[in-house]
């Protein structure tokens, strides 16, 4: 039995076909319930129709940040096991089935990612070092890649087709047990968007928990389309005030440089 936690806001276009891939996914006998969290100023009235699951909305009313938001969803879930789910995500159709049968037969794993491609099938970098230092300074930046050391960064020295553990994963699909979650106290909501799932990651990482990537699973995440001019300015704001955070956090160990 599986909750699905997905906090919306103004992401109504995607998250009619991410429901959909939830409804089209091959779940054999696993139940599963979703909860939207919706941060938007306006109510989200679904279209989906014949839905096989339960679908619950928990309005906000106001956008408080994905982890506050996230939080109080994994808290009116009713399932040890959840999924974070990001509303501009299309499932494959075996996804749910195959992370369920890896994480329920694995132990000590805190958290399960699954490979994730780009809208044109290209694989995206969701396996994640540590210490994000060198993919925002650079490409942020000084608009500069020193690729040997990003590819390191980015696991690209490990095939995107076997499963390994990692430092973080992709907040755009996480599945962990909701008793491990409330162990590392849940998303940190100082981060009110980005960085929350490394974070998150690292708690793991630092109380011997696995975080795997398992490619065996697959997504497709469209990171939303296009933005208008303001949603742009706030999203890059909200990215380095996080990251600025996410600095602050760790600034014991952020300019480490990880083998």
């Amino acid at each position: 039995m599986i909750s699905i936690v997905i906090v919306n806001y103004n992401s109504e276009n995607f998250l009619e076909q991410c429901l959909g891939s939830i409804q089209n996914s091959n779940l054999e006998n696993i139940k599963i319930e979703v909860l939207i969290v919706n941060n938007s100023s306006k109510k989200y009235i679904y279209v989906i129709k014949n839905i096989n699951f339960s679908l619950k909305i928990i309005e906000v009313n106001k956008n408080i940040g994905f982890s506050k938001a996230a939080n109080i969803g994994i808290k009116k879930s009713n399932f040890k096991t959840v999924i974070t789910l990001n509303p501009d995500v299309l499932l494959f159709k075996n996804t749910i089935l195959k992370t369920f049968n890896y994480f329920k037969n694995k132990k000590n794993i805190g958290v399960l990612g699954c490979k994730v491609l780009n809208n044109n099938n290209s694989f995206q970098k969701s396996s994640r070092r540590k210490i994000p230092f060198f993919r925002v300074l650079f490409p942020y930046i000084f608009k500069f890649h020193y690729l040997g050391l990003i590819n390191r960064y980015n696991y690209m020295d490990f095939s995107e087709d076997t499963t390994h553990c990692v430092d973080s994963v992709s907040g755009a699909f996480m599945m962990f047990s909701k008793d491990i979650f409330y162990k590392m106290k849940g998303f940190d909501e100082r981060f009110f968007l980005y960085f929350e799932d490394t974070d998150f990651c690292l708690k793991l990482n630092k109380s011997d928990f696995l975080v795997v990537y398992y490619p065996e699973a697959k997504i497709k995440h469209f990171k939303k389309g296009s933005r208008n001019f303001f949603n742009y300015i706030s999203v890059e704001f909200n990215f380095y005030l996080s990251f600025l955070k996410f600095i602050l956090k760790y600034r014991r160990i952020f300019f480490k440089f990880n083998n």
